[in-house]
């Protein structure tokens, strides 16, 4: 790596440098697949090759490293696609990843890059799984590796809160609450006299019900 090669800022704000691109694409290739077989993690089979045929659903893929592995008596298959780019990766090149993954029904996807990627790419990556490596120099860094945690529902739509009552016939008034200061102190005057028998419900617009 020559020292003038241009200085770049990451993601995380620290300098970074671009490579001088002085080995092919292929030989490129091979430098990631010979990280990838020393990550041999007492797993089984493991096994990685380069330009390898991989079936998919609409056609065959020539991959440029795969690794195949056997965990709990399942396999399992990474694609690495190789990206010794001038430019940072798009959000293109992910998703033409994604795509090949769920046409061969692979389980992971790795993209490694030499200059990095595109904001796009990452967050498109970060959302579907796809794994964004830097190698630059023999220095391999994980950019994103896994699937955020899905964050939980927001509740949405119009609530109306409801008192129950005992008629006496074994069934249940309704009387609504949300809106109506009198029935809500109706209903807590009723309740203090018997509250074994009075429920407050919520009930969302267009159907359901919660009691409380």
């Amino acid at each position: 790596m020559s020292d003038d090669t241009p200085a770049a800022t990451t993601a995380a704000g620290e300098e970074d440098h671009w490579p001088s691109f002085d080995i092919t694409p292929k030989a490129y290739e091979e430098a990631v697949a010979a990280i990838a077989k020393s990550m041999n993690l007492d797993l089984v089979g493991w096994e990685v090759k380069h330009l390898d045929r991989v079936e998919g659903l609409d056609g065959t893929y020539t991959m440029d490293v795969t690794a195949r592995f056997q965990l709990a008596g399942m396999d399992f298959l990474i694609l690495f696609e190789c990206k010794r780019h001038k430019d940072p990766v798009k959000r293109s090149d992910i998703q033409v990843l994604l795509t090949k993954l769920q046409s061969t029904g692979a389980q992971k996807g790795v993209v490694v890059a030499a200059t990095g990627f595109q904001s796009g790419a990452l967050e498109f990556a970060k959302a579907h799984g796809v794994a964004c490596v830097r190698l630059v120099d023999n220095a391999w860094t994980y950019i994103s590796r896994h699937t955020p945690t899905t964050a939980p529902p927001v509740l949405t739509g119009t609530y109306s809160g409801y008192a129950m009552t005992p008629d006496g016939d074994g069934d249940y008034e309704f009387t609504l609450l949300t809106g109506s200061p009198d029935n809500t102190r109706s209903a807590l005057i009723t309740g203090s006299s018997k509250l074994s028998g009075v429920e407050v419900s919520a009930v969302a617009a267009g159907g359901g019900c919660a009691g409380a």
